[in-house]
């Protein structure tokens, strides 16, 4: 079963943003890296022009020209958060840190690598939300190309 998983997916994606769902998804990719003996990246987005929404990481809202050192800081906490739940598994695990729209920019680092699977978590927006905007799942699922996992 690995030798041909391994012939298939050479790295496992994580999506990571502080959420449940999000913890969710690394401790799947936690267990289906060590079951495969593949990597994993693990992948953060940094929403352009992101100010608010981080009350949840007790982080302060920023000025702009503390942008980047609040794009670190909550990367790193992100990170950290998705590293404890995964456990030590004994599998390579990278960070990556982007910017940009959640989606957009998931899609096109998940399309420069085409032997990957992407594991997502599903992010509850409100009906209202979701009717306006979409979830950032959602829109990959749609767009992307190749193996994706949405974990609930």
């Amino acid at each position: 079963m690995n030798a041909q998983f391994n012939d298939i997916i050479e790295d496992i994606i994580v999506t990571v943003d502080g959420s449940e769902n999000a913890q969710r998804a690394a401790r799947f990719a936690a267990r289906l890296a060590k079951a495969t003996e593949n990597k994993i990246t693990l992948l953060y987005v940094f929403p352009t022009g992101a100010t608010s929404d981080f009350d949840f990481l007790s982080i302060t809202h920023p000025e702009e020209e503390n942008t980047e050192q609040l794009k670190k800081e909550t990367a790193r906490k992100v990170f950290d958060e998705a590293r404890q739940v995964m456990g030590d598994q004994g599998q390579e695990i990278k960070e990556e840190i982007l910017t940009g729209d959640p989606a957009t920019e998931i899609i096109h680092y998940f399309e420069k690598r085409p032997n990957t699977i992407t594991v997502i978590g599903r992010r509850g927006l409100s009906r209202f939300e979701a009717l306006l905007l979409g979830s950032v799942s959602e829109k990959v699922v749609r767009h992307a190309k190749g193996p994706i996992t949405i974990i609930h």
